[in-house]
């Protein structure tokens, strides 16, 4: 059996790398939540008194959001591309987007993940899963996003 033999540098490598062919990919988390300035909080049901609010929707509570500019390698997908596991077909998405793995990198993803959007290319994506990989340690975060229903 060959034992492969990584280059001590491979996290710089495939950073060089993702640097040379990558794009911006913005990551929209929510940060923190303001009151709606027109209605009154409903204690019970922790909405707005008023449904039909025009500056909150009823929701009362306005997301104030936070934008993250990361590097990172993207790959379009044909959408009619499906892929065959043992259980039929499966819809992987539309687009994968590769970044460096950093805690802080990680925390935006799960972020977003929970509640966020993505703008790649123009286009307002959502993570549909994420990926770590990497050869020895993690270096890198696979993220799998689809296009928002418009």
């Amino acid at each position: 059996m060959t034992t492969v033999i990584w280059p001590s540098n491979t996290t710089e490598i495939i950073d060089e790398i993702r640097f040379a062919i990558g794009r911006t990919v913005d990551f929209y988390v929510v940060a923190s939540s303001i009151a709606c300035p027109v209605c009154d909080l409903d204690p019970v049901t922790n909405t707005a008194t008023d449904s039909f609010c025009l500056t909150c929707s009823g929701v009362y509570w306005i997301p104030v959001w936070s934008a993250y500019t990361i590097s990172g390698h993207v790959t379009w997908a044909n959408a009619d591309i499906l892929t065959w596991p043992v259980g039929g077909q499966q819809f992987d998405g539309d687009v994968r987007v590769q970044i460096k793995y950093t805690p802080e990198n990680l925390t935006i993803v799960d972020d977003c993940q929970a509640e966020g959007y993505v703008i790649v290319d123009t286009k307002i994506m959502e993570i549909k899963s994420r990926i770590l990989r990497g050869v020895k340690q993690l270096n890198r975060i696979l993220i799998d996003l689809i296009e928002q229903e418009k």
